[in-house]
């Protein structure tokens, strides 16, 4: 920039041109390896009310790490980098049924590695108290079909179109909104009543991995507490992860910690509906806002609205002719290079840049995201406490004329480095630890598990090596309950497996697995809990009629267990006298249980038993 002042000389002036230089300010973070706070479950966006075929193209431009070329809705190719992201939240329609086009894009985004959930905006009209798909609410009479819809919605996807990947099942989009559109009301009471319907018709269809999440209410504080009732007893250990949108204006809310209950805590849903703006600055906006969810709500995943702006405003990643705005390559900042099971660790500075740092711990990877939302550059320097040893990281620059652009990697000297992060930017820097062989191998984290008594789990364990050649991994079962198994599946994976007796119901059990290589007998461990829920009740025998020569007792009970109908001719006899009739190896309950009549009994009495 120059700048001329003018000087008295005499019969004329003197000019003196002055040149103003914008120096880099100096700052300083450090990144603590061992200081580990929240595990990364992802990021994405939703697919909702999709009305176009999805191409294989646009696929890899959001969930693939692919450089390519996409067509756009006016026909125009454009160039694109993938953002890599791990989530695609689907839309279920009243009915309980996905389109053809949201199937499309599951399968495509499945095959590029990431999970898919889905959440209803409405139950079908002949469910809700007004008969109509807007607004209302749902009818109690209605929780068993309902809850049946849905799980069935799970296991066809599953069956049907192969999405062996799917996540989790929202409730309910938005039970707190009063619109026009597709909607239903729901309060905390009803969450609370509704959950071990669906998680019990989860169980019945053998989707039960699937995690139940609520309430998705559309202000990220929940201001009516519709979680509440559903975590305050037994319910909450059928939900799998507690979620709901930002809604709550440019800014807000001013407090973004909040009770997540234990659970994974996401942020499903946000957009601002201003005029499509595809600058940096609305970019290094949403950067800035995901830093702080990171940070400050401490959230395990990270979602915007649409993918794919259905309209004119900023409510999708790209605008809507398919063109990607800069929000999509800086939230790219962070999904492509953040990945699942990534967990943040501690980077803090005092300088103006928004700065997260994140580890793969067993393979050593590691991404630090750091976001300069001012018109200056900054001279950054990382020092790396308490990390293995790193030779240098490689950035990536999304700014006014980069769109997640590799540079040359920058070395890394006594545990530190610096760089100029561009103004008005977002820098990724990618690393990791050398000398893999130093490495132990790797145990792909598992998450917490909850069954019903008498349901078996199944875990599969996965393990890698960074050897090059890789070596031979061997599994062990360190902590389990008893009766457990570890079987060996191949080179690479073990199952976990355990039938969770009766007597176990309502505790919590440790499992702890060791992989170990043979070279320098390095191990990995990996812990996750099982949860056995309490029981729902005892069994009870509703009818019982006979007919034939038979007796058939019509028995209702707790999903899980086997049940066993036992027999004596005198009640008053010892325990042994009781003798087992039949078993029926867990099944879905009311059950009726057919047994025959002996005839030169004078009377004869039975029992429900459920076990193991």
């Amino acid at each position: 920039m120059k700048n001329y002042l003018k000087i008295p000389g005499g019969v004329g002036m003197i000019l003196l041109s002055l040149t103003t230089f914008t120096v880099a300010e100096a700052q300083t973070c450090t990144v603590d390896w061992n200081n580990v706070h929240q595990r990364i479950d992802g990021f994405g966006a939703s697919s909702a009310f999709t009305g176009f075929t999805w191409t294989t193209n646009l696929a890899d431009m959001f969930f693939s790490t692919n450089n390519g070329t996409a067509r756009s809705k006016n026909g125009t190719n454009f160039t694109f980098t993938g953002v890599g992201l791990s989530l695609l939240r689907s839309q279920i329609q009243p009915g309980g049924f996905a389109n053809a086009n949201e199937i499309t894009l599951m399968q495509y985004a499945q095959a590029r590695g990431a999970s898919i959930w889905s959440t209803p905006w409405s139950p079908q009209a002949s469910f809700k108290n007004n008969n109509n798909t807007v607004g209302g609410t749902i009818l109690s009479s209605s929780y068993q079909a309902y809850a049946n819809q849905l799980a069935g919605y799970v296991a066809k996807l599953k069956s049907t179109y192969s999405i062996t990947n799917f996540y989790a099942l929202s409730i309910q989009n938005e039970p707190d909104a009063t619109v026009n559109y597709v909607s239903c009301y729901w309060n905390a009471q009803q969450f609370h009543d509704f959950v071990p319907y669906l998680y019990n018709a989860l169980v019945a269809s053998n989707v039960s991995s699937t995690r139940i999440m609520l309430p998705e209410s559309e202000n990220w504080p929940d201001y009516s507490n519709l979680v509440v009732t559903a975590m305050s007893d037994s319910t909450s250990n059928m939900v799998g992860i507690v979620a709901d949108h930002n809604y709550d204006g440019a800014n807000g809310p001013a407090t973004l910690t909040k009770n997540s209950y234990g659970k994974p805590l996401w942020e499903t849903e946000v957009s601002t509906f201003d005029p499509q703006d595809g600058s940096i600055s609305n970019g290094v906006y949403w950067a800035k806002r995901i830093y702080l969810f990171m940070t400050q709500a401490q959230v395990n995943a990270y979602h915007f609205w649409w993918l794919i702006n259905l309209n004119t405003d900023n409510e999708g990643l790209t605008d809507n002719n398919y063109f990607p705005s800069k929000r999509m390559y800086t939230m790219g900042q962070y999904s492509r290079f953040v990945r699942p099971n990534y967990y943040r660790i501690d980077a803090s500075t005092t300088g103006s840049a928004l700065i997260s740092a994140y580890q793969e711990t067993n393979s050593g990877n590691f991404a630090i995201v750091a976001v300069n939302n001012t018109s200056t550059a900054i001279s950054q320097t990382f020092n790396l406490s308490n990390f293995p040893s790193v030779s240098s990281v490689t950035p990536w620059i999304t700014s006014a004329t980069m769109s997640l652009s590799n540079q040359a990697p920058v070395g890394v000297a006594g545990s530190s480095f610096s760089y100029t992060l561009p103004a008005v930017s977002v820098v990724t820097f990618v690393g990791q630890v050398v000398n893999a062989s130093s490495i132990p191998p790797t145990l792909t984290p598992v998450a917490d598990r909850t069954i019903n008594a008498g349901q078996t789990v199944l875990v599969t364990n996965t393990a890698t090596d960074p050897n090059v050649p890789p070596q031979t991994l061997t599994f062990n079962l360190l902590n389990s309950p008893s009766g457990a198994t570890l079987t060996s599946l191949d080179a690479t994976d073990s199952q976990f497996s355990w039938r969770a007796p009766v007597g176990q119901a309502g505790t919590t059990n440790l499992v702890t697995i060791e992989v170990t290589d043979t070279g320098t007998l390095l191990s990995a461990t990996n812990s996750f809990n099982v949860m056995v829920n309490p029981l729902s009740s005892q069994p009870t025998v509703d009818s019982i009629n006979t007919a034939g020569g038979q007796v058939a007792l019509t028995v209702s009970g707790p999903q899980g267990p086997d049940y066993t109908v036992l027999t004596s001719t005198n009640l008053a006899g010892p325990v042994g006298s009781w003798q087992v009739l039949l078993t029926t190896n867990s099944p879905v309950t009311p059950v009726t249980l057919v047994v025959p009549i002996v005839p030169t009994d004078p009377c004869r009495f039975y029992s429900i038993q459920i076990g193991p």
